[in-house]
């Protein structure tokens, strides 16, 4: 059981509800039918209630993962009796669960025909109280040679003589762009003005806070020479960037940090920070396309192949409105840089041709899925084993950024589990694929090489697998879902066995390729995929969830999300109004607050999530995510509610927000003290919090323990020692004072060396009024 849903409920919880069989119900649509393909808007009213009999869950696919989903499953009224109420531990915590989703990267791929949205990630570090986070920090080698192809083929952007002249001078520049826009070539041109070619690194981090983790570490991991740091869509502010410049002067580095509009500012970083704007392409294509063919007249055999040809040839490509046309569509700098390869090679081509290479251009990544999953009619090892080897490129290309442990485990369910149940296969191999090399299982041409993209060398620890293009991951799933018709019904038995495993990072990337397949067959895959993870265990409503908000990326299904989820809400069963409260803790609720916060508010109200910490869980989703305001007045009018279920649920959002810190340059700052600290009335509202958690017979052992790490982070925080000085007495006056005196001594016995805990400690509370009729 997680630790969020442990303190849920301490005794035997009752059975599920039994389902509404009233004709009503029965006359009303299935809440688990696929949602219409264009509803309309739906207002925040209580919506009828439907029918869920269309709704079985999978059979037992908590116990055995692996079973076809599409087998015989038990009637929705005899799971509506048996599905017990109180929660399992299979959901995963709301930790562990946010850390998943940082380390997947699905949702910040720009560049994605499908995972076009802002993404959904925010900054949520736990309350450190000084220790350090051990945020892991990849560092990847940057070769002289690299660095010399860049070099030769850069082109400069706007304000780059200041932005060495800055670089020289301070040691610390930011480029502001958006992914694609070139960057990173840029940042390597800046930093060999200033240090050896041999000398640049680059930094990077899935985990939050990369930039306060290098600044503790600057002793470590800075050393003279350059450094590309990689905040993908991480903040930055002013105060730390000041810092890092001074270390790095310190270090005799000079660093070069990119980021993306939004997250950093450079109005607000200046004199540091500049606007990144990507070159004028077609100077990009001009300058690859001289390189590419500088030295081809000399080997080339064709008989009047010269230099002045492949001039020609250059001049007409440049002066092509098809070949323009296609430049104003290119999504970045390097898929450029790619066109210019694959014109370099029809060098002789006819012009007439044009429109051929283009769509080859274009086609490229299809085509190279559809050729990494062929099965050649005969092999060295005989036929056998290709769909073991086609199930671990398949692995491959989902699990891009994993580390290859996720591959290797990915690979094995489909190759061993899954795939035996749907194939003949006479006879049994001799030689399993899962014995041989690496190099021998994925082609060079779907790795990245020795110099990624990245720039570097894979250093990577653990070993990750790295595509030689982030949206060669996005073909093989369409290549799939598409081409491979056989194989449609192993990838939903494969992605569902998937979340139900142990890692919660292997189950949010299933859950988020499930969302992929959703933006290419909405109806199929809800039908047979979605709508069983919404009625089953948590750990499959909670990748119902995530599927959704990734298929809510695409444009064109957002509005058939968010009918869908209402569609959970309305609906009798529980499960499915659960899975309704996790799917608006993600980025389908933060699109429209206050619909989400109504939306939580009628869930939390009912008796049927009484035993659930879905709706806690989805209301601190929100907190963080952007929406502390509208989050915390809900909360203040849910502890307050006639409603018990309501005070409950705003009970469990303070034991999970209680363990957040402020941000990445104040980890020992309660995120909820923080805002309380300039504000009155939220300083009120958290008093009334804390006072029923405090007494609440299922939380108050862990909402003291939770309050005693508040006081111990005020001896590294002044400002909130001060603080919690004049709340702690508020929140224990009676009837909490005789207890407050109590755990105090027991504490400042512990933590002698606390000045927090010796300064409250002679002066328990003795009865002051209380603010709210907690009792």
């Amino acid at each position: 059981m997680s630790e969020t849903e442990q303190a849920v409920a301490e005794g035997e919880a009752p059975e599920g509800p039994v389902e509404d069989l009233s004709p009503a119900a029965d006359s009303a649509p299935a809440a688990d039918d696929p949602a219409p393909s264009a509803p309309e808007p739906v207002e925040p009213a209580a919506a009828p209630p439907s029918d869920a009999t269309g709704a079985n869950p999978a059979g037992a696919a908590a116990d055995h993962p692996a079973a076809k989903i599409d087998g015989p499953r038990p009637s929705a009224q005899e799971t509506g009796r048996q599905a017990p109420r109180r929660e399992t531990g299979d959901g995963g915590d709301f930790t562990r669960y946010q850390q998943a989703r940082q380390q997947n990267a699905l949702n910040k791929l720009k560049r994605s025909a499908v995972a076009n949205g802002s993404g959904s990630a925010f900054y949520a570090e736990q309350l450190t109280i000084g220790a350090d986070t051990g945020i892991e920090i990849q560092v990847l080698s940057v070769s002289a040679l690299t660095v010399a192809q860049h070099l030769d083929s850069h082109q400069d952007v706007a304000q780059q003589a200041q932005m060495a002249s800055r670089l020289a001078t301070q040691h610390v520049l930011v480029l502001a762009g958006q992914p694609g826009s070139g960057r990173q070539s840029t940042a390597l041109k800046l930093l060999a003005g200033c240090c050896p070619d041999d000398s640049i690194k680059i930094l990077h981090s899935e985990a939050q806070g990369i930039l306060q983790a290098l600044c503790r570490r600057a002793d470590e991991l800075l050393t003279p020479g350059g450094f590309v740091v990689d905040l993908d869509d991480q903040p930055l502010k002013l105060s730390t960037l000041e810092t890092l410049g001074h270390l790095a002067r310190k270090q005799r580095a000079f660093l070069v940090v990119i980021g993306e509009p939004g997250p950093v500012d450079p109005d607000r970083l200046r004199p540091h920070a500049f606007e990144h704007r990507r070159p004028a392409l077609g100077d990009v294509l001009a300058v690859h396309l001289r390189r590419l063919l500088a030295g081809h007249p000399g080997a080339c055999t064709q008989p009047d192949c010269t230099a002045e040809h492949t001039t020609a040839f250059i001049s007409r490509m440049l002066e092509s409105q098809q070949v323009q046309r296609t430049l104003d569509g290119a999504p970045s700098v390097r898929s450029v840089v790619e066109f210019a390869d694959v014109l370099a090679q029809r060098v002789h081509a006819e012009d007439t041709s044009l429109n051929e290479v283009i769509g080859q251009w274009r086609d490229r990544l299809r085509r190279l899925a559809k050729q990494l999953l062929h099965v050649p009619a005969e092999t060295s090892q005989g036929p056998v084993l290709d769909p073991h080897r086609q199930a671990f490129r398949i692995a491959y290309a989902f699990f891009h950024g994993h580390p290859l442990s996720d591959v290797f485990e990915a690979g094995e369910v489909l190759s061993a589990t899954v795939l035996p149940r749907y194939e003949t296969r006479e006879p049994a191999p001799t030689n399993h694929v899962f014995e041989r090399e690496l190099d021998q299982l994925i082609p060079q041409e779907m790795r990245a090489g020795a110099d990624a993209t990245s720039g570097g060398r894979a250093d990577d620890n653990p070993r990750r697998a790295r595509l030689v293009d982030e949206e060669l991951m996005h073909a093989v799933i369409e290549v799939v879902w598409h081409d491979y018709d056989s194989l449609r019904d192993p990838l939903r038995e494969w992605l569902t066995a998937l979340v139900a495993g142990p890692l919660e990072r292997i189950r949010v990337r299933a859950a988020q390729i499930a969302g992929i397949l959703l933006s290419h067959d909405f109806d199929s895959v809800y039908r047979d995929l979605i709508r069983h993870w919404a009625g089953e265990s948590a750990a499959y409503r909670q990748s119902a969830a995530l599927a959704l908000e990734m298929a809510a990326h695409d444009p064109r299904l957002v509005h058939r999300v968010r009918g869908q989820i209402r569609s959970w809400l309305s609906s009798p069963r529980w499960q499915l109004q659960d899975s309704a409260a996790r799917a608006y803790g993600t980025l389908v609720g933060a699109q429209d607050v206050p619909d989400t916060l109504w939306a939580l508010r009628e869930l939390g109200s009912r008796p049927e999530l009484a035993f659930s910490s879905s709706v806690a869980f989805s209301m601190s989703w929100l907190y963080l995510a952007g929406a502390p305001g509208p989050t915390a007045d809900a909360l203040d009018h849910w502890i307050t509610s006639d409603n018990d279920h309501l005070s409950q649920h705003a009970i469990r959002t303070l034991l999970i927000l209680s363990r957040y810190g402020a941000g990445p340059d104040r980890r020992d700052r309660p995120v909820l003290a923080d805002t309380a600290m300039t504000d009155p009335d939220r300083a009120e509202a958290l008093v009334r919090l804390w006072r029923h958690a405090l007494m609440g017979k299922d939380s108050s052992t862990r909402a003291w323990d939770l309050l005693r790490r508040w006081l111990l982070a005020g001896d590294a925080d002044k400002e909130l020692a001060a603080f919690l000085e004049v709340l702690v007495p508020r929140i224990c006056a009676r009837p909490l004072s005789l207890r407050a005196g109590f755990y105090l001594g027991m504490w400042a016995g512990r933590h002698p060396d606390s000045a927090t805990l010796r300064r409250l400690r002679p002066q328990p509370p003795r009865g002051g009024r209380a603010t709210d009729s907690a009792s």
